[in-house]
């Protein structure tokens, strides 16, 4: 019998009331193929009921919906904390408080972390989701899939818990009396942060949310931080000029802190090599020596030129004694007095 022939006798067969069973053995004993034989049952009922059998999920195809929920997930933690991040330390600049707790970081090198942190996983975010809603597009079972309602599950539970804090934390110091503008403004970026995360995700499992709306909200927000971080920290160029003056501050206080083991003051710089080989003594950028004068029998000034004036170098490890302008810069030390920090 030619294979062509096989769909005819399904459906002469099943309008005399055969069933399905008998038809499967009866076929698969006269040397067809399984496979072609109930590729033929269920044409015959696909054109009954208008509905084509449903095709059962792989767990390849779970797998696959996890590898991309799971990296779309954590790109956008990696993001959105980023940008919180990098938002709070922006109020901490231009909103300083003398009462607040002094943490000690580099503020120019953490914005620029939380920048990149944003310029790579942003993009990669938008391109998995993306690809997640083009695909979810053309295939809509897939928006049922049971791997991206546990992780989008996951997801919502984790940003309610950063809004659910965050109200907790600033009810706590409405009570205490510490409500400050820099507080209610770090307050009001998680907001402003998760709660756009938590709606758009909710939404999607409703299937009722808006990813254009949602990535171009994302965009804007971060792009408009990322222009503040690149304002406040500077340039690349301005930042390697920075890191010159912050390793001249250093060298100099290395510099005062071997004087200080001396019994007396040394005639020149040089004589600090034979007591330390890895001290620096000369400009990381001009490679021009250190200027050394001593004024008295116990008393002596570092100089140096610096690019830039401390208080936009963004260096918290330098005490007010280190403080300087651009250009030549003296500090004066007096010989057994302990070299400030």
């Amino acid at each position: 019998m030619p294979q062509t022939d096989l769909q005819p006798f399904i459906d002469a067969a099943k309008s005399k009331g055969a069933a399905d069973e008998f038809l499967a053995a009866l076929l698969t004993r006269a040397g067809w193929p399984a496979a072609d034989v109930y590729r033929s049952l269920g044409d015959w009922w696909t054109r009954e009921t208008g509905i084509a059998p449903p095709i059962r999920r792989t767990g390849s195809e779970d797998a696959r919906d996890a590898f991309l929920y799971l990296l779309s997930f954590a790109t956008l933690a990696v993001w959105s904390a980023a940008l919180g991040s990098l938002v709070f330390r922006l109020i901490e600049y231009w909103i300083p408080d003398p009462v607040a707790r002094d943490y000690f970081y580099n503020f120019r090198s953490t914005v620029t972390w939380q920048i990149a942190s944003i310029l790579v996983a942003l993009p990669v975010y938008l391109a998995m989701m993306r690809f997640i809603l083009r695909d979810t597009a053309a295939h809509p079972e897939r928006a049922q899939s049971g791997v991206k309602k546990w992780l989008t599950y996951i997801a919502l539970l984790f940003t309610a818990g950063a809004v659910i804090s965050d109200l907790v934390w600033f009810l706590d110091y409405f009570l205490t009396g510490e409500l400050t503008l820099r507080f209610v403004l770090k307050c009001a970026t998680v907001l402003a942060i998760c709660g756009p995360i938590f709606w758009y995700y909710l939404g999607s499992l409703r299937g009722r949310s808006n990813g254009r709306a949602f990535g171009v909200a994302a965009v804007a927000g971060a792009t408009l931080a990322v222009v503040l971080g690149l304002t406040v920290a500077g340039t690349p160029g301005k930042q390697r000029r920075m890191q010159a003056d912050e390793r001249r501050v250093q060298d100099l206080r290395a510099i005062a802190q071997m004087v200080a083991t001396r019994p007396s003051l040394p005639g020149s710089l040089e004589e600090l090599r034979s007591q330390n080989l890895d001290i620096r003594l000369t400009d990381p950028e001009s490679n021009q020596p250190y200027e050394y004068n001593v004024n008295a029998a116990d008393r002596y000034e570092l100089c140096a030129a610096f690019a830039a004036p401390s208080e936009n170098s963004g260096n918290v490890y330098a005490g007010a004694f280190w403080k300087h302008t651009g250009g030549r810069a003296c500090f004066s030390f007096e010989k057994g007095r302990p070299v400030r920090w």
